[in-house]
């Protein structure tokens, strides 16, 4: 690949390392002693104000001088800085690794001990440049370095700072404001307890896989920052105990007077909260929106109208002031003026929809005279009753024939009830089919119940063959054919 430059000063261009909003990183060599080093570029020509460029360039020179002073193992060296055909170059420490931002969109799950150690790492170097004095303002992980030895090392101290804010002061915002403290956006003056938010900011993301807050627009996400308190880290990552929610909900507090007394601090109560339960796992980036714990209604809650923030910083000023309104991260609302509208369309919609129901409720009233209308019903087919079993009949006085087979239960069954048999005075012997005459004639039914008085009667009886002996209750008895 064909570099654009091949040389700054002593130094020879080696290749490209990456590329940011402001110009490009290369590594280079310092053939002097032979040392490996960092070079970033800042091109000072994209402000066409030649007083303003003045005023960066001077500012840039002693901020960097200043972040040059500070020698910590966690924090990046600056060794020196110089400008070339309105461009600035920034040389610093080489670190043979990746930044955390390339760990974090790889979307390979981090180690425990990896992450407590880039906190803890970055939180003593954070401390030590805020006795000196130094906030870096602009921590996330694409300045923070991780080595091939798991070494942190904070990058851009100084630089960050300078350029920051003059891309917040030309109106426009550098990169994703996501790490930024509340008193940053609202362009309040900051002191190190504004680097522990963005530090806790950092940590919230490593350990549940989102940002504490993030919204579809930029002045959205600047009121949530300012005004709204983030999720808590539990209901996106269950393996945490509940000690980290409050952590947390320290560390990210909006006032400041609120945070830890220092970084070191924060971590510290971090990593004790985390330990008491060994279980705990990180969430990969983009992870969490994919569980389940995410709650996950029917619909978003309306949104209601905000009041932009006060102070907001100057570097979306155009965008920020007034917010349109503070939009849930997935839902969306109609501006104010286009429900100032529609509110007299709907107010006659209402109108006419009572008039259409009073109107019904007349037509309907005369129609059937103050009836309830008939309702339609479907036909239900009667169910089964069940058939009664038929009334055994009373007991009656049985009578053996002599000589004769005697009477089944199915044939006394056949029989029609005592209270259908009128006892004729004289019977004229009736003939039988030959299939009956096979069999035994049944015997005759017995005469009513003994509660009423007996009647005097004779009855022909016959069989077959004859000469069959038949006996009476009463004793009397006589050859078949005969009469009783």
């Amino acid at each position: 690949m064909t570099l654009a430059v091949e040389r700054v000063g002593r130094y020879r261009i080696l290749g490209e390392l990456g590329r940011g909003a402001m110009g490009v990183v290369y590594r280079a060599e310092d053939p002097a002693i032979g040392r490996t080093v960092a070079v970033k570029t800042i091109r000072l020509g994209d402000f066409s104000d030649a007083t303003e460029r003045e005023r960066l360039r001077e500012r840039l020179f002693r901020e960097a001088r200043s972040a040059g002073a500070l020698s910590h193992p966690n924090i990046v060296t600056i060794y020196d800085i110089a400008e070339e055909n309105d461009t600035a170059y920034v040389f610093m420490e080489f670190v043979d690794g990746q930044a955390l931002e390339q760990m974090l969109v790889s979307g390979a799950p981090l180690d425990k001990q990896l992450i407590l150690n880039v906190l803890r790492q970055t939180a003593a170097a954070l401390d030590y440049a805020h006795q000196k004095g130094i906030v870096h303002r602009d921590i996330k992980p694409a300045n923070i370095m991780v080595s091939v030895d798991g070494e942190a090392k904070i990058t851009d101290f100084g630089v960050a700072r300078i350029v920051s804010q003059q891309m917040t002061q030309a109106g426009t915002i550098l990169g994703t404001p996501n790490y930024m403290s509340p008193e940053q956006i609202q362009g309040i003056p900051v002191d190190g307890r504004s680097d522990q938010y963005s530090l806790a900011v950092l940590a919230y993301e490593m350990l549940t896989g989102e940002k504490p807050h993030a919204a579809d627009s930029l002045p959205t996400l600047l009121y949530k920052i300012a005004k709204e308190e983030p999720v808590a880290p539990r209901r996106l990552n269950p393996t945490l105990p509940p000690e980290v929610d409050a952590v947390f909900e320290r560390a990210l507090a909006k006032e400041p007077g609120r945070r830890y007394a220092s970084c070191a601090e924060f971590v510290n109560a971090l990593t004790a909260a985390v330990t008491a339960s060994p279980g705990w796992q990180p969430l990969r980036r983009g992870s969490a929106s994919s569980l389940e714990t995410v709650a996950t209604g029917p619909e978003a809650p309306a949104p209601t109208l905000v009041e932009p923030p006060a102070g907001a910083a100057r570097a979306a000023a155009s965008e920020v002031s007034p917010p349109a309104a503070a939009l849930p991260p997935r839902g969306r609302r109609r501006p104010l003026e286009e429900e100032e509208e529609s509110s007299p369309v709907r107010a006659a919609l209402v109108v006419l929809l009572i008039l259409a129901a009073v109107g019904l409720g007349v037509l309907a009233y005369r129609e059937y005279g103050g009836r309830q209308p008939p309702v339609p019903q479907a036909e239900v087919a009667p169910p089964s009753l069940p058939v009664p079993p038929p009334e055994a009949p009373a007991p009656q006085p049985r009578q053996t024939l002599a000589g004769a087979p005697a009477t089944t239960a199915a044939d006394e069954s056949a029989l029609p009830p005592p209270a259908a048999i009128e006892p004729p005075k004289r019977q004229a012997p009736r003939t039988e089919p030959a299939k009956a005459r096979a069999r035994p004639a049944p015997a005759p039914a017995a005469p009513p119940p003994p509660a009423a008085s007996p009647a005097e009667y004779s009855v022909a009886l016959r069989s077959n063959p004859p000469g069959a002996m038949v006996v009476s209750d009463s004793g009397s008895s006589c050859r078949t054919p005969c009469s009783l």
